[in-house]
């Protein structure tokens, strides 16, 4: 299911479905609205262009318990530019194609790229490069709470990757399952390849229910399943990163996993302009050479509260969170939107024994968002983590593996 993928393809998208419209719109009108960018629109067919453009200034500093060398570092980096296109043809079909550039040697990849079928108002066949599981992982980033998603989603390594995926929705709830293989940008399994040329593949599941929603209240409960096999490729590694995607991990399992079975809880409370938010997941990893399996879990905890009145946007039919509705945009004279949060992050790898990475990450995070309008947002995180690991040491030097970073970054953020 992999494949090798060129942008130039995504610009020919572009281009063809431009030209598509064009051509429709000879036998029907074109009408033109606004959401964040323009959308063109006739009887049976949309088309707006989309992206989004992430600038970070990090400032890191590194404390290593016994010879490590400590240090301090700071960047200001391109974190993400995205161009994209997007539309339906008639009620039943819709399209996504997005491409990113990042920081980090430019790299150059597919983001969503999906093609929807919709029989009707509550089903969806959906196929394509995307995400599945986890509340914090399918909500996009331009909507998150803080500037990167945390040490839990780089633990459960859940990111966009080959589906096919039937979704039931309802008024509050949201059932989906599907058959996954490897991300779009992953090169092609070798054909000529020894030990054969499997690439992974897997399923997963998730369902959510709101049983709560009120003006002022409403409540999320969903839970996931994951099954993943490596195929031929590369055993799966679990590690995190200190809150932020800049500098490198110090809590890592290393490559251990040949297949691993993870289980993901999630519970959201909103009330007026507080929300609390976690997740759990707890994954048992099938070593090679008949190892012990060993049992890794993770949790965050997020509050926030917004100082100016919002109220974060949750959408039970589709099971996630949308972009916050600003009550007082400086576009219209007010002052925007203003955003505090804290967040607490665990992660244990210490069920696998002789790795001297595989320790428990800690982390308390501090943030503050300005949004001036919707489409506009100014972020401020400050995270004191911990990186607690193993060793086959003693005495006074029982603690030489541990590493306590601070980071302190900056965003600004627009999308269209």
């Amino acid at each position: 299911m992999s494949t090798k993928s060129s942008l130039v393809a995504g610009s020919a998208l572009g281009v063809a479905l431009a030209l598509s419209l064009g051509v429709a719109a000879q036998a029907q009108d074109t009408t033109t609205t606004w959401r964040g960018a323009p959308q063109f629109a006739n009887e049976s067919l949309t088309f707006k262009v989309r992206g989004r453009v992430y600038v970070d200034t990090v400032f890191q500093d590194v404390d290593r318990t016994g010879t490590g060398v400590d240090f301090k570092a700071s960047n200001t980096r391109l974190r993400t530019a995205r161009l994209g296109v997007e539309g339906t043809w008639n009620a039943n079909w819709a399209y996504k194609a997005e491409a990113s550039i990042s920081s980090g040697g430019g790299t150059t990849q597919w983001e969503d790229l999906t093609l929807e079928y919709k029989p009707d108002e509550t089903t969806s066949f959906i196929v394509g490069n995307f995400k599945t599981v986890s509340l914090e992982d399918i909500t996009s980033s331009r909507y998150n709470t803080m500037m990167e998603r945390g040490a839990f989603n780089d633990f459960i390594n859940a990111g966009r990757v080959m589906n096919v995926q039937v979704k039931k929705t309802g008024f509050n709830w949201t059932a989906a399952v599907a058959v996954s293989g490897d991300s779009l940008n992953s090169a092609d399994v070798a054909t000529n390849a020894a030990t054969g040329s499997r690439e992974t593949f897997g399923y997963n599941g998730r369902v959510t229910y709101a049983p709560v929603m009120t003006d002022y209240t409403t409540v999320h409960v969903g839970g996931w399943y994951r099954y993943r096999n490596r195929g031929d490729q590369a055993n799966f590694t679990y590690q995190v990163r200190n809150n932020t995607n800049y500098g490198v991990r110090y809590v890592s399992t290393g490559a251990v996993g040949v297949s691993d079975k993870t289980i993901g809880l999630e519970g959201v409370l909103l009330h007026k302009n507080f929300s609390l938010q976690g997740e759990y997941a707890r994954i048992t990893a099938e070593r090679a050479n008949k190892a012990a399996d060993v049992d890794l879990n993770a949790y965050y905890v997020t509050a926030s509260v917004f100082l100016t009145g919002e109220t974060r946007r949750y959408e039970a039919a589709r099971g996630e969170f949308n972009r916050t509705r600003i009550l007082n945009p400086v576009t219209a004279g007010g002052m925007g939107a203003l955003e505090a949060a804290i967040r607490y992050d665990s992660t244990d790898l210490t069920d696998l024994k002789g790795v001297a990475t595989a320790g428990k990450y800690t982390a308390w995070t501090a943030g503050l968002n300005w949004y001036p309008f919707s489409y506009v947002r100014f972020q401020a995180n400050y995270t004191k983590s911990k990186n607690d690991n193993p060793t086959v040491l003693t005495g006074t030097n029982a603690q030489l593996n541990d590493v306590d970073v601070n980071t302190f970054q900056l965003r600004a953020q627009f999308d269209f």
